[in-house]
Protein backbone atom coordinates (compact mmCIF):
# COMPACT_ATOMS: atom_id res chain seq x y z
CA UNK A 1 0.00 0.00 0.00
CA UNK A 2 1.24 3.48 -0.90
CA UNK A 3 0.53 6.20 1.65
CA UNK A 4 0.96 9.98 1.42
CA UNK A 5 1.09 11.95 4.67
CA UNK A 6 0.48 15.70 4.61
CA UNK A 7 2.29 17.34 7.53
CA UNK A 8 4.68 14.41 7.71
CA UNK A 9 7.61 15.89 9.63
CA UNK A 10 5.84 16.97 12.83
CA UNK A 11 5.71 15.01 16.08
CA UNK A 12 2.14 13.87 15.39
CA UNK A 13 2.64 12.42 11.91
CA UNK A 14 6.36 11.69 11.64
CA UNK A 15 6.43 8.76 14.09
CA UNK A 16 3.41 7.24 12.31
CA UNK A 17 5.26 7.51 8.99
CA UNK A 18 8.27 5.72 10.51
CA UNK A 19 6.13 2.88 11.85
CA UNK A 20 4.28 2.46 8.54
CA UNK A 21 7.58 2.36 6.65
CA UNK A 22 8.99 -0.24 9.06
CA UNK A 23 5.82 -2.30 8.55
CA UNK A 24 6.47 -2.48 4.81
CA UNK A 25 4.28 0.32 3.49
CA UNK A 26 5.55 2.76 0.87
CA UNK A 27 5.38 6.18 2.52
CA UNK A 28 5.67 9.67 1.03
CA UNK A 29 4.72 13.09 2.31
CA UNK A 30 5.03 16.83 2.51
CA UNK A 31 5.23 19.62 5.05
CA UNK A 32 5.31 23.41 5.01
CA UNK A 33 8.41 23.50 7.21
CA UNK A 34 11.04 21.05 8.39
CA UNK A 35 9.56 19.61 11.56
CA UNK A 36 11.15 17.87 14.53
CA UNK A 37 11.06 14.44 12.84
CA UNK A 38 12.61 15.53 9.51
CA UNK A 39 16.03 14.03 10.19
CA UNK A 40 14.53 10.71 11.28
CA UNK A 41 12.45 10.58 8.08
CA UNK A 42 15.56 11.19 5.99
CA UNK A 43 17.47 8.49 7.86
CA UNK A 44 14.59 6.09 7.15
CA UNK A 45 14.74 7.12 3.46
CA UNK A 46 11.13 8.31 3.39
CA UNK A 47 10.70 10.73 0.45
CA UNK A 48 9.08 14.03 1.38
CA UNK A 49 9.10 17.63 0.27
CA UNK A 50 9.19 20.83 2.31
CA UNK A 51 7.68 24.12 1.21
CA UNK A 52 4.55 25.15 -0.66
CA UNK A 53 2.00 22.35 -0.48
CA UNK A 54 0.28 23.23 -3.74
CA UNK A 55 -0.44 19.65 -4.78
CA UNK A 56 2.29 19.38 -7.41
CA UNK A 57 4.41 16.90 -5.43
CA UNK A 58 1.33 14.87 -4.50
CA UNK A 59 0.37 14.70 -8.18
CA UNK A 60 3.87 13.62 -9.20
CA UNK A 61 4.02 10.89 -6.56
CA UNK A 62 0.55 9.63 -7.50
CA UNK A 63 1.42 9.44 -11.19
CA UNK A 64 4.61 7.51 -10.44
CA UNK A 65 3.47 5.20 -7.62
CA UNK A 66 -0.36 5.25 -7.70
CA UNK A 67 -1.17 6.30 -4.15
CA UNK A 68 -3.84 4.50 -2.12
CA UNK A 69 -4.23 6.55 1.05
CA UNK A 70 -3.95 10.25 1.89
CA UNK A 71 -3.45 10.96 5.61
CA UNK A 72 -3.60 14.50 6.92
CA UNK A 73 -3.06 16.35 10.16
CA UNK A 74 -5.92 17.95 12.11
CA UNK A 75 -4.29 21.32 11.43
CA UNK A 76 -4.99 21.05 7.68
CA UNK A 77 -7.89 23.29 6.54
CA UNK A 78 -10.64 21.79 4.38
CA UNK A 79 -9.66 23.98 1.41
CA UNK A 80 -6.01 22.86 1.48
CA UNK A 81 -4.74 22.16 -2.09
CA UNK A 82 -3.41 18.69 -1.24
CA UNK A 83 -6.62 17.64 0.48
CA UNK A 84 -8.69 18.90 -2.45
CA UNK A 85 -6.44 17.09 -4.93
CA UNK A 86 -6.59 13.85 -2.93
CA UNK A 87 -10.39 14.01 -3.11
CA UNK A 88 -10.34 14.57 -6.86
CA UNK A 89 -7.95 11.63 -7.31
CA UNK A 90 -10.32 9.34 -5.42
CA UNK A 91 -7.81 8.42 -2.73
CA UNK A 92 -8.84 7.02 0.64
CA UNK A 93 -8.67 10.02 2.97
CA UNK A 94 -8.37 10.05 6.76
CA UNK A 95 -6.64 11.62 9.72
CA UNK A 96 -3.83 9.79 11.52
CA UNK A 97 -6.02 7.88 13.97
CA UNK A 98 -7.55 5.72 11.25
CA UNK A 99 -4.15 4.73 9.85
CA UNK A 100 -2.87 3.98 13.36
CA UNK A 101 -5.88 1.75 14.07
CA UNK A 102 -5.36 0.03 10.70
CA UNK A 103 -1.73 -0.75 11.50
CA UNK A 104 -2.56 -2.12 14.95
CA UNK A 105 -5.27 -4.40 13.56
CA UNK A 106 -3.39 -5.50 10.44
CA UNK A 107 -0.19 -6.26 12.35
CA UNK A 108 -2.05 -8.01 15.19
CA UNK A 109 -0.62 -5.81 17.93
CA UNK A 110 -1.88 -5.39 21.50
CA UNK A 111 -2.17 -1.65 22.13
CA UNK A 112 -0.90 -0.12 25.36
CA UNK A 113 -2.47 3.34 25.21
CA UNK A 114 -1.21 6.21 27.36
CA UNK A 115 -3.86 8.92 27.76
CA UNK A 116 -4.48 11.88 30.04
CA UNK A 117 -4.30 15.66 30.11
CA UNK A 118 -0.68 15.84 31.28
CA UNK A 119 2.27 13.47 31.33
CA UNK A 120 1.47 11.40 28.23
CA UNK A 121 4.75 11.96 26.40
CA UNK A 122 6.94 11.38 29.46
CA UNK A 123 5.05 8.25 30.49
CA UNK A 124 5.09 6.87 26.94
CA UNK A 125 8.83 7.51 26.65
CA UNK A 126 9.42 5.72 29.97
CA UNK A 127 7.47 2.69 28.76
CA UNK A 128 9.42 2.62 25.50
CA UNK A 129 12.71 2.81 27.41
CA UNK A 130 11.60 -0.04 29.68
CA UNK A 131 10.46 -2.17 26.74
CA UNK A 132 13.79 -1.70 24.99
CA UNK A 133 15.86 -2.47 28.07
CA UNK A 134 13.74 -5.51 28.94
CA UNK A 135 13.83 -6.57 25.28
CA UNK A 136 10.04 -6.73 25.05
CA UNK A 137 8.64 -7.10 21.50
CA UNK A 138 6.96 -3.70 21.34
CA UNK A 139 6.31 -1.31 18.49
CA UNK A 140 5.61 2.27 19.50
CA UNK A 141 4.71 5.84 18.56
CA UNK A 142 5.46 8.83 20.79
CA UNK A 143 4.68 12.47 20.01
CA UNK A 144 8.21 13.72 20.56
CA UNK A 145 11.83 13.06 19.73
CA UNK A 146 13.71 10.61 21.96
CA UNK A 147 17.41 10.67 22.83
CA UNK A 148 17.64 6.87 22.95
CA UNK A 149 15.55 5.70 19.96
CA UNK A 150 13.52 6.84 16.93
CA UNK A 151 10.11 8.37 17.66
CA UNK A 152 8.26 5.53 15.92
CA UNK A 153 9.18 1.89 15.35
CA UNK A 154 7.89 -1.52 14.29
CA UNK A 155 9.69 -4.84 13.84
CA UNK A 156 8.09 -8.04 12.46
CA UNK A 157 8.42 -9.87 15.79
CA UNK A 158 6.62 -7.13 17.79
CA UNK A 159 3.51 -8.17 19.71
CA UNK A 160 2.69 -4.97 21.61
CA UNK A 161 2.19 -1.36 20.58
CA UNK A 162 2.97 1.45 23.02
CA UNK A 163 1.09 4.57 21.96
CA UNK A 164 0.68 8.13 23.15
CA UNK A 165 -3.10 8.41 22.70
CA UNK A 166 -3.83 12.10 22.21
CA UNK A 167 -7.36 13.20 23.05
CA UNK A 168 -7.29 16.24 20.75
CA UNK A 169 -9.89 16.10 17.94
CA UNK A 170 -11.22 12.92 19.60
CA UNK A 171 -8.37 11.03 17.94
CA UNK A 172 -8.28 8.17 20.43
CA UNK A 173 -11.90 7.08 19.96
CA UNK A 174 -10.89 4.81 17.05
CA UNK A 175 -8.83 2.59 19.35
CA UNK A 176 -9.60 -0.50 21.43
CA UNK A 177 -6.57 -0.79 23.73
CA UNK A 178 -5.46 -4.03 25.33
CA UNK A 179 -4.26 -1.88 28.25
CA UNK A 180 -4.94 1.79 29.03
CA UNK A 181 -2.84 4.04 31.27
CA UNK A 182 -4.50 7.34 32.21
CA UNK A 183 -2.06 9.75 33.79
CA UNK A 184 -4.29 12.64 34.87
CA UNK A 185 -7.59 14.21 33.78
CA UNK A 186 -8.47 17.90 33.87
CA UNK A 187 -10.57 19.97 31.47
CA UNK A 188 -8.70 20.74 28.25
CA UNK A 189 -9.31 21.46 24.54
CA UNK A 190 -12.58 23.43 24.93
CA UNK A 191 -12.58 23.92 21.15
CA UNK A 192 -13.22 20.17 20.81
CA UNK A 193 -14.97 19.36 24.11
CA UNK A 194 -17.49 22.14 24.93
CA UNK A 195 -17.97 21.11 28.58
CA UNK A 196 -15.97 19.39 31.29
CA UNK A 197 -18.54 16.58 31.29
CA UNK A 198 -18.00 16.04 27.56
CA UNK A 199 -14.22 15.93 28.09
CA UNK A 200 -14.44 13.33 30.86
Amino acid sequence: MNIYISGISGTGMGPLALMAKNAGYQVFGSDQHRGAISQELEQAQIPFTVGTQDGQYLQEIHEKYHLDWFVYTSALPEDHPELQLAKSLGLKISKRDELTAHLVETLGLKMVAVAGTHGKTTTTAMLIWLAKNLQLPAAYIVGSTLNFAPSGSYQPHDRYFIYEADEYDRNFLHYHPWLSLITFVSFDHPDIYPTEHDYR
